[in-house]
């Protein structure tokens, strides 16, 4: 076995628990955000790049927006980011659709910087499956709450470890296996 591959496979485990814990890192008190803004952009780019050589792939690192988005709904405490409030007064103040749909956006935002990798390798079968899986993550899981932990001195989420945590596995296997 190659050393790139020997980094490659273990890249492929250990990126989504990077991934999670800098996207929950980011969200605790007194913390940058760019913890998640430019780490898991960047982790995930440099991957692509041992996997496919290409300087294409710093598209990738164009994650780096959706991910600084906001996607606060309105309620009596904020006005809610431009696309929250958007989809907010689309749905007539339903505030669990607004939810949905404002994260599904940012997941498919997310999903497109990734397109690099299947146009480089034309696995778009494999960029389906994962892209599809980034955008339900965001939809379905990265509203709710699911408590918090402690994790060096931080209070952290587990929502926000388990919806980074599973971006960046589905960003890694992405890469992986549509990246050959």
């Amino acid at each position: 076995m190659k050393i790139k591959d020997l980094i490659n496979k273990i890249g492929l485990f250990t990126i989504p628990l990077i991934g999670g814990w800098a996207g929950a890192f980011a969200g605790a008190d007194k913390t940058s955000k760019a913890w998640r803004r430019i780490l898991i952009p960047g982790l995930l780019t440099s991957y692509a790049y041992s996997n496919t050589e290409s300087l294409l792939v710093i598209t990738v690192m164009s994650m780096a927006a959706p991910i600084s988005m906001g996607y606060g709904i309105p309620d009596e405490t904020d006005e809610g980011s431009f696309l929250g409030r958007f989809y907010y007064n689309l749905f007539h103040q339903n505030h669990r659709l607004s939810d949905i749909f404002t994260r599904g956006t940012i997941g498919i935002l997310i999903a497109l910087s990734m397109i690099s990798v299947p146009i480089i390798n034309e696995n778009w079968l494999i960029y389906g499956l994962t892209t599809l899986g980034i955008v339900l993550v965001e939809a379905l899981i990265s509203w709710r709450g699911f408590g918090t932990y402690k994790l060096l001195g931080k209070e952290l989420s587990w929502v926000e470890t388990i919806t980074w945590g599973l971006i960046t596995l589905f960003g890694t296997l992405l890469i992986y296996f549509g990246g050959k």
